[in-house]
């Protein structure tokens, strides 16, 4: 068995994560996904209606129509990689889309060339300009200014050099119209996902104050709920014997090896109560409300229960984001009306870049718990993890743990 090295806990946590909405609040980049595919269809929608209000000035109208289709495949690259089971949207993802829709846009020039009248109702900056709205969402701030300032060069170059238009100006005026509505509705999405990251970030720092408050009452919690085993164990067991053998004055062999045994079992609840995880009060404070039942808790023959299979504790090098999306992974599982307790297992794999899988046994169908639970797995594919969910019949795993290249290893190598 390989030990965790401290490195890699030191490294797993010190991942650098891009100041986004997306990676900073997951789940609240997710309720915002609707926008994009929005803005998509009102920039498809306006390429059409321009495209058809201009028949008279194509030099060749199957330009035209090829550019709707290369807009359409950028609203579709978009819709389709921001959405919330394919998180996170990538930087190529990103640079692809304003690609595309730009291209687009430089062949409707290309169509009208030569008889367009004006700059200010051709679509093509307008819809580039509608794509990049949503992007700082998504990617840093100074990302998508650079990718709209790159887009706002080139269309704004594509109008000085129009010869055709009806409104005698200078090349700068033309390339003002066309470049300024890029600028303007990204500067726009830029300074909203700049404010809205922010306040994330301080909001972060008080909820990590309350979570280390929230942690101490979790672990006295625990604490309580371990006290009170050993409390029912002494009731149902050692009271009794030592009661009964009080009552006969002697002591014999099997007195002996039942004392022994009712030791040995109190021995291995201080044992477990003293090396219990993060992972473990998690799960069992989860599952406590399932378990009150004493049916329930005691698991049929061949049935081990609920468990966290950790040995290396590769808990530890769960960030303070990551363990709050466990937590609230594991308490959705949890709450699961069709959950069988009992089946819920936990494990930890590979101290060298450590993986974890949650299963559990779960009657619903499937629609459903992809419904409820994929939301939380994007959550984590957006925290610097790689998360995937498998449904087999009635059976739910969930696996994520860290990608290649993630942190140093034990020898301070990247990998």
């Amino acid at each position: 068995m390989t030990a965790l090295n401290p490195r890699t806990i030191v490294g797993a946590r010190s991942v650098t994560i891009e100041r986004t909405p997306q990676r900073l609040d997951p789940l609240g980049a997710q309720s915002a996904w609707p926008l994009v595919p929005l803005l998509g269809g009102v920039a498809l929608v306006y390429a059409v209606y321009s495209t058809v209000i201009h028949a008279d000035q194509f030099r060749n109208a199957s330009l035209a129509i090829v550019a709707i289709g290369v807009l359409l495949i950028a609203v579709g690259i978009a819709t389709l990689r921001t959405h919330p089971g394919l998180a996170p949207f990538g930087r190529w993802s990103h640079f692809s889309v304003v690609a595309l829709a730009v291209t687009a846009a430089a062949l409707y020039d290309s169509s009208v060339w030569g008889h367009n009248e004006r700059i200010q109702d051709d679509w093509g900056q307008i819809a580039v300009a509608l794509l990049l709205i949503a992007m700082p969402l998504y990617r840093p701030v100074g990302e998508v200014a650079a990718s709209a300032v790159a887009a706002a060069i080139v269309l704004g170059a594509l109008a000085a050099a129009q010869h055709s238009l009806v409104i005698p100006n200078t090349p700068l005026v033309y390339a003002t119209v066309a470049a300024t509505p890029i600028l303007a509705l990204a500067a726009g999405g830029a300074g909203y996902a700049w404010t809205l990251t922010g306040e994330t970030l301080r909001w972060r720092e008080v909820a990590r104050e309350g979570q280390l408050r929230l942690e101490g009452e979790l672990r006295q919690a625990a604490e309580r709920m371990i006290a009170q085993e050993r409390m029912t164990a002494l009731n149902a067991e050692a009271v009794p014997f030592l009661t009964a053998l009080a009552h006969r004055g002697t002591v014999t062999q099997e007195d002996i090896d039942r004392a022994r045994s009712i030791a040995d079992g109190l021995r291995g609840m201080s044992v477990r109560a003293v090396s219990r995880t993060w992972l473990e009060d998690t799960l069992d404070l989860a599952l406590a409300p399932r378990l009150v039942d004493a049916d329930a808790a005691a698991p049929a023959d061949g049935e081990t229960g609920p468990r966290v299979d950790d040995p290396d504790r590769l808990e530890r090098v769960l960030t303070a984001d990551q363990r709050a999306i466990v937590g609230a992974l594991i308490a959705t599982v949890a709450a699961r009306p069709g959950l069988d307790p009992r089946s819920v297992v936990v494990t930890a794999s590979e101290p060298e870049r450590p993986s974890f899988a949650l299963h559990a046994s779960i009657a619903e169908p499937r629609a459903e718990l992809r419904r409820e639970l994929l939301p939380l797995v994007s959550s984590l594919n957006s925290v610097a993890m790689r998360a995937t969910m498998r449904l087999h019949g009635g059976d739910v795993t969930i696996r994520f743990a860290y990608p290649e290249g993630g942190f140093p290893d034990s020898e301070g190598r990247r990998r």
